[in-house]
């Protein structure tokens, strides 16, 4: 009886260490939509990604989990590509203060959108 056990045991973490480790971040479909831009770049396609990046910022936030890296950095580049300067240094913005490694990148970012120096 006791070998049962151990082996029952044994199965359990072997099983156990098998496991998917959770990233703790929220990705949705965001390789889905990118894919379809980056295969088809319409409009529509645009609008489907920056409405994904919405959508998996809206449900990190949802969970009080951070949003995964360069999610708002890719945003606010496609928003002010867009126009929407203030949106996009919004977002810039934030990307820097969640993740202060990517600050060099995000500078280069205002400075290449003409945005300014940040």
């Amino acid at each position: 009886m006791r070998i049962y056990t151990t082996v029952i045991l044994v199965f359990a973490l072997y099983l156990t260490g098998c496991a998917t480790p959770n990233t703790g971040y929220y990705w949705e479909n965001y390789s889905g939509t990118l894919y379809s831009f980056k295969q088809n770049p319409t409009p529509e396609n645009r609008a489907k990604h920056i409405s994904e990046l919405r959508k998996i910022i809206k449900k990190a936030e949802s969970k009080s989990s951070r949003v995964p890296p360069g999610i708002h950095a890719e945003l606010g580049y496609m928003l002010a590509l867009d126009g929407d300067k203030a949106a996009g240094t919004s977002e810039l913005s934030k990307e820097a203060s969640i993740y202060p490694e990517s600050k060099t990148f995000i500078e280069r970012l205002y400075i290449m959108l003409g945005l300014g120096e940040k």
